[in-house]
Order: structure tokens, then C-alpha cells, then sequence
């Protein structure tokens, strides 16, 4: 029990390109961006000011066990750091009395549908936690609700930030710690790669169940560069099933490559602007991930690493026909960049399945 004495200090805050924002009288009335039930931010920090101090601090001090720290939450900083379709984010930074500090993600959902989406996504990554893309998973770690709101708590990935294509074709990786940076070959071959075998590595392959939809748009893949290293983490799990209705596993198997190789291929400039198609170098990479995730699943990746074996077999035309049921899932705006030039897509992944093969 904490002494109600001792109640922690709770900064409210606003992240932004130029340093943290504090919170004012004047910008708690303003609305929260994306958010169509008109909820404010004073609004916003108060439901999770009310979700850290509920029951006696039962979320902080349920942070505190899974840390194994001693002694009581001391300082508490929320900072607003986003807003999407269906989830308005804050980091959740918490130094304790004997000095410990941990950084955590709050995932906030307010309206019907974001509660919905966060309800079942929160399902997901629990499911997903015996995968052994496990790893590279926010995991989660206390949930709760109200009449107001939802609220997931994930750990936070420090020093992870997202990446997206610019106007050139080059990608930036968005560093608003050491500055946004401009990402060279080597690096982005080790970027998709590992995106190709995150995604396999939470595949399941005894029924061909994978995590979808995923977007670079939306930011879903998050990177860390540090000198010569790179790693990639997977930001959301938002439904998990196979991509097509069919009793056979490796039609079903094999509709999860083809999505990860088209998928791959789009972003949005800056993350917010038009569709961009991406290089045949990036789907390359992910398809090289892919394979190197075959052997990760033991005895159960039976049916994949045969899949594997199948793969280059399959000409262009065949994987043109296996990309018909699929194309349903990708938006309108999508389409009209995948369509013309998905022929040649095909062409180019038969040539990379191949070149695979052959290593």
C-alpha cells in the first residue's frame, strides 16, 4: 500500500519536433488531433492521471512488481506523443524512490471503435507471446477501462523510432534524440530483412495465421541505429488470422508470402503524404528474411520450411494467380500504385525467391 502522503509527482507533457511541451490552462481545452469524440487534452491527462492513482496506485505499483523494484513510485511524467485513427499514445516515464526509472507506453483508446480495437489487439499480443517473434512484440502489462476510455500499458522501446520514404526514394529515419537521419543501403538491407523475419517469426505454421493488416504508413515497424547495428521492433499486433478461407496449409502459407512481399513495398512519403512503391531491393531484403525464419520454428515449421523448398518453383504467371484473392485487403488509394506494376512485381519476386534458393 502506498502512503497516501507520498502520492507521486505527475508532470503532464506534449512531445513535439522542438523539445516537450508543457501543458497549460489555454492548450488542455484544446481537442485531441484525430479524435472525433471531441475530448480535450485536460480530458485526456485526466482519465490517466485517475488510471495511475486508482486503488491505491495499483497500475504503478503493478509496474513496480513486474520490475521488481523496491520502494514507492516517486516521479511520474505522461507525455503525449501521438495521435492515430484508433489510439491517441503517451510515454509513461516513472523514477522510483530508491532511483530505479523505467519508460513504459500508454495506449489509449476513446472512441467506440478505438476501445474495440484495443480490447482485441491487447488479446493478440498475448496470444502471440509463445511465438518466437515473441522478442520483438510490445508485451503486454496492465489493462483497465472506463465509461471514458481504454487503456493498454506495453513497455516502451527505447531509442526506437520510425523510419519512412522521402520524395527521392531515400528513407529517413525519424532520431528525435540524435537528429533524423538518412538511412544507407546496408542499413536499410538489414531494416527489411529483419521486417521479413519478424513477421515470420510470428507466423503460425501450423495454420497459416499471421499478424495483418501492417503499414509502414502508420509507422507499425520502428528501428534503432547504432553504429554498424540495427534493430527492428514491431509496434502493434491489430488481428491475427490467415490471410485467405482454405483447408489447405500451404495455399494458406503461401498467401503470407505474397502479402509480405507486396506489402513491404509501400509506404506513404514522410509517412502522411502519397503512396510511394519501393524499391525491388527493399521486397528482396523481406524475402531474405523470410527464409532465414524457416528453420526458427522447429518441428512445427514443417509445412513452412517445405513451402520454402516449393517456392522457387512458381513462375511469375502463378504468382500473379495467387495475388487475386488478396488484393481485396489493400485500399483503394493502394490499388492504384500496386495494379500497374504488379506484373513486374511478380517477375522481380521469382527472381528473388530463386536467388534465395540458390544461397
Amino acid at each position: 500500500m502506498i502512503n497516501p502522503n507520498c502520492l507521486p509527482e505527475i508532470a503532464c507533457l506534449v512531445s513535439s519536433p522542438d523539445g516537450d511541451l508543457p501543458v497549460t490552462e489555454d492548450n488542455l481545452r484544446i481537442p485531441l488531433e484525430g479524435c472525433d469524440q471531441g475530448t480535450s487534452y485536460g480530458e485526456y491527462f485526466a482519465f490517466i492521471r485517475q488510471a495511475l492513482l486508482r486503488d491505491d496506485c495499483r497500475l504503478l505499483r503493478s509496474l513496480g512488481t513486474f520490475l521488481e523494484v523496491e520502494g514507492e513510485p516517486a516521479i511520474v511524467s505522461v507525455r503525449a506523443e501521438k495521435h492515430g485513427a484508433l489510439y491517441h499514445p503517451a510515454s509513461l516515464s516513472i523514477t522510483w524512490r530508491g532511483g530505479a526509472a523505467a519508460k513504459f507506453a500508454l495506449l489509449v483508446a476513446i472512441s467506440k471503435r478505438g476501445k474495440q480495437a484495443l480490447r482485441h489487439e491487447s488479446r493478440v499480443l498475448s496470444i502471440l507471446q509463445d511465438k518466437p517473434g515473441t522478442p520483438f512484440l510490445p508485451r503486454p502489462q496492465y489493462a483497465m477501462a472506463d465509461e471514458t476510455a481504454s487503456l493498454l500499458v506495453v513497455p516502451w522501446f527505447s531509442g526506437f523510432h520510425e523510419f519512412h520514404v522521402c520524395g527521392d526514394g531515400s528513407f529517413l529515419l525519424w532520431d528525435h534524440d540524435q537528429g533524423i537521419r538518412r538511412l544507407g543501403q546496408s542499413e536499410l538491407e538489414k531494416v527489411f530483412f529483419q521486417v521479413g523475419r519478424i513477421l515470420t517469426l510470428c507466423l503460425d505454421p501450423k495454420t497459416g495465421a499471421g499478424i495483418h493488416p501492417w503499414s509502414h504508413a502508420a509507422g507499425d515497424f520502428i528501428v534503432r541505429w547504432e553504429g554498424q547495428d540495427v534493430d527492428v521492433r514491431l509496434t502493434t499486433a491489430r488481428d491475427y488470422g490467415p490471410l485467405v478461407e482454405t483447408d489447405n496449409l500451404l495455399s494458406s502459407l503461401f498467401a503470407f508470402v505474397l502479402d509480405l512481399a507486396l506489402r513491404v513495398r509501400l509506404d506513404r512519403e514522410d509517412g502522411v503524404g502519397e503512396w510511394v512503391w519501393m524499391d525491388r531491393n527493399v521486397m528482396e531484403s523481406a524475402v531474405r528474411g523470410f527464409s532465414a525464419a524457416l528453420g526458427e520454428h522447429g518441428a512445427e515449421g514443417e509445412a513452412l520450411t517445405a513451402l520454402g523448398r516449393l517456392l522457387p518453383s512458381f513462375s511469375p504467371d502463378e504468382l500473379l494467380d495467387g495475388y487475386e484473392p488478396l488484393l481485396d485487403r489493400f485500399s483503394r488509394a493502394e490499388l492504384m500504385i500496386i495494379l500497374p506494376r504488379l506484373e513486374e512485381h511478380c517477375r522481380e519476386l521469382s527472381m528473388a525467391l530463386g536467388a534465395v534458393s540458390e544461397r
